[in-house]
């Protein structure tokens, strides 16, 4: 029986790995995916006839952009005036729906208010692809909409089902009139006489109901025009698959084989001080700076028992392995033991150790420039651990564990160092050193400027070029005292799941090759387990802790449609990246938006996992979703293109909004998002402190300043030696 194929056109949407996902789940059919731009193709018509041969049918996907710009709908325009041998079934969705639609008479305009992130309960004729489907909720993501001119859209519901006078050959099938901003809009229709349909929605956000029927009834509705044509698509027998974006890879950048882990359970005496024990170390050492990822308590209890489970004391040895790559330059460093070579490449680094990961290394992923930087500072920087202490505060357990050859002296002695009783050196050690004078903020945005920038993004959303709009800021802080004793400060004021200490420097100095890291994130990006389960949790939906906030009040707040719009499109989001990682198994939405209180904050928070193939290199599923949706927006690509020019810093982000964490000898790992963070590169005296907010078209604009204060505050406070 031969195979059914369809073709899917992207126009570059950051949901269009979930509506390929729902297509194979539900439909039993091979897609394959080329670009609306696929140079192949867009001068050459009969190579891309040739190409649709190939298919069964075609669905023409969602994107940023406006459907009468070729640029943004490339091939999708090329399908609607096809010669009647090449016609084939076509599904358009959102852009793709409204390109059909113009493509017959109808006009594309602004709505009054766009609709991104919300859902609503459609009416629909019951017949065609929509027959059966019975009540139906819809989740849309779009600042335009096709009009008909038709009675309808007057508020008349005579003829509700017929095409208007001006549009003869577009048949309506469903509306959406629950909108009194924005009167009726069309959501869904087909041509009279061609295999042409379309929705002006998203069937596959996890917020739709019915998805997959639809899907099943215009393949329905599809085969039977092929039937009745007697169309079946021609696949030469050498061509086994006509993909055409190449995987996203991981190039090792160091081929040592795998290390063998010696560790030590320690029982303790009483519950370990963590700064008591960085502190003895930091005397003890060998002159490294200690790595530190710890796990927040509040009241001797984990902030969030799930996320900050474990406090990580990595004792990186001098002249540890470290592996750094520059965007700006394509510089790739490896150092180790006092040796440097370097070389110039394209490439993603997987190496056992701790990792800082830059929002501009992000970038290169999805084929954003980035902004131009006075300096090539490293976007990524590998620090190599083979000593460790690894605190598990929920079980109350200690481990000590080293990858190196014959060094069982120095287990037994931190073994013994850490059960020793309450009158060793290591009690009471925790110290701050003294503060320096002069600390102030140097630089940051007014209220002005902050509100201009919201305003602007608010005019992309309304074009039609964006849905979410994630935008940054930077202040710059002075304060020479020493980053530990900053970070012992942060601890107290902001205790999270995701605290961070980090210092790291090259042998080789020079400018930009030290960086300080002190950070108190709340959100995970991503983690990886051994087995392969991965888990992101995007935090979207933020309240002040203010004087009297409770929790009640909080969840009342975040559950507008304003805070859960937000969280939507980002969940959605980061199912497609998911969903784009080879041979991905099990995409799920465990939790969704719900609320989670920490020190200074309540935050909407989801849960979303899946599960990767042996096969699947575990650090896949990090590459195909930097940077974090949860810190640019979506459609990702024309998001981040739009923030380089709104946010105008001159400069890069840097590490704020990048990742850090860790890939642990057994192919596990952890990510947090550098937010609620500062940094500071050696050849600087001043802290850079990012925060900023997801900007819809329901924000308003002073409120967007207010929480961007608010997310920086507990570091500024921190910087500026603030109770």
């Amino acid at each position: 029986m031969p195979e059914n194929r369809i073709l899917y056109l992207d126009a570059y949407d950051s949901f269009s790995n979930n509506i390929i996902t729902l297509l194979k789940d539900s439909l039993a059919v091979t897609v394959e995916i080329i670009k609306i731009d696929d140079p192949r193709f867009v001068l050459n018509d009969d190579a891309f006839q040739n190409c649709l041969s190939r298919y069964d049918a075609v669905v023409a996907g969602p994107g940023p952009g406006h459907p009468a710009n070729p640029n943004n709908v490339g091939l999708i325009g090329k399908l609607w005036s096809l010669p009647d041998d090449c016609n084939l079934p076509v599904l358009g969705i959102c852009l793709g729906f409204q390109s059909f639609a113009l493509a017959f008479g109808a006009k594309i305009e602004r709505l009054k208010e766009p609709r991104h992130g919300l859902v609503r309960r459609l009416t629909h004729c019951d017949r065609d692809i929509f027959s059966g489907i019975g009540e139906l909720n819809a989740t849309h993501y779009h600042s335009l909409h096709v009009r008909l001119d038709h009675d309808i859209e007057h508020h008349r519901e005579a003829r509700l089902w017929e095409p208007s006078r001006t549009c003869k050959q577009l048949v309506p099938l469903a509306w959406d009139v629950s909108d009194d901003a924005n009167g009726a809009i069309l959501v869904g229709a087909r041509h009279c006489h061609k295999p042409y349909w379309g929705v002006q929605y998203h069937p596959e956000s996890i917020c739709s109901s019915g998805g997959a029927d639809i899907f099943k009834k215009w393949w329905h509705e599809a085969r039977r025009w092929n039937a009745g044509r007697m169309r079946t698509s021609v696949v030469p027998a050498a061509l086994k698959t006509f993909e055409t974006q190449p995987e996203k890879t991981i190039a090792r950048a160091s081929q040592r084989e795998p290390s063998i882990v010696h560790w030590r359970k320690v029982l303790c005496h009483k519950a370990l001080d963590v700064p008591d024990l960085v502190n003895y170390l930091r005397d003890q050492g060998d002159r490294s700076e200690p790595t530190l990822l710890e796990s927040g308590l509040q009241d001797d209890k984990p902030v969030n028992p799930e996320t900050g489970r474990f406090t990580i004391i990595g004792l990186p040895r001098t002249g540890a392995l470290q592996i750094l790559w520059s965007v700006k330059d394509q510089l790739l460093v490896i150092e180790e033991g006092g040796k440097r070579s370097a070389g110039r490449m394209t490439v993603l680094l997987k190496c056992r150790s701790g990792v800082n990961i830059s929002y501009e290394a992000g970038l290169e992923t999805i084929d954003v420039l980035p902004a131009e930087v006075g300096s090539a500072r490293p976007d990524v920087w590998f620090l190599l651990v083979e000593r460790s202490i690894i605190i598990d505060h929920v079980a109350q357990e200690v481990y000590v564990q080293t990858i190196r050859d014959n060094d069982q002296t120095w287990l037994n002695d931190t073994k013994k160092l850490l059960q020793a009783p309450a009158n060793h050196p290591l009690a009471n050690r925790s110290m701050l050193d003294p503060d320096s004078a002069g600390h102030h903020v140097v630089a940051g945005p007014t209220q002005t400027e902050y509100c201009a920038k919201v305003r602007a993004c608010q005019e992309q959303l309304r074009a039609g070029e964006s849905y979410e709009l994630c935008l940054t800021d930077q202040s710059l802080v002075y304060n020479p005292t020493h980053p530990w004793t900053l970070y012992q400060r942060l601890r107290k004021a902001n205790p999270a799941p995701f605290g961070a200490y980090l210092h790291f420097a090259t042998s080789h100095t020079h400018s930009g090759m030290k960086l300080d890291v002190i950070g108190s994130s709340p959100e995970r990006f991503i983690s990886w387990s051994r087995s392969g389960k991965c888990q992101f949790r995007p935090i979207k939906g933020t309240v002040k802790k203010t004087p009297g906030m409770t929790r009640e009040e909080a969840e009342a707040l975040l559950s507008s449609e304003k805070e859960r719009a937000e969280n939507l499109m980002i969940v959605d989001l980061i199912r497609h990246d998911l969903n784009g990682v080879k041979r991905v198994r099990n995409v799920r939405v465990p939790q969704l938006m719900q609320v989670e209180e920490y020190t200074t904050l309540y935050q909407l928070v989801s849960v979303i996992e899946g599960d990767l193939h042996p096969s699947t290199p575990l650090t896949a599923a990090l590459a195909n979703s930097l940077p974090p949706g949860s810190i640019t927006g979506a459609p990702k690509k024309r998001s981040c293109e739009l923030l380089r020019a709104i946010e105008g810093l001159g400069e890069a982000r840097g590490l704020y909004s990048g990742v850090l964490g860790y890939l642990d000898v057994g192919g596990g790992g952890d990510f947090s998002v550098v937010i609620r963070s500062a940094f500071r590169w050696g050849d600087e005296g001043d802290w850079r402190v990012g925060a900023g907010g997801a900007v819809t078209a329901l924000s308003g604009e002073v409120a967007e300043w207010e929480e961007m204060l608010g997310k920086r505050q507990s570091l500024v406070d921190v910087l500026l030696g603030s109770p």
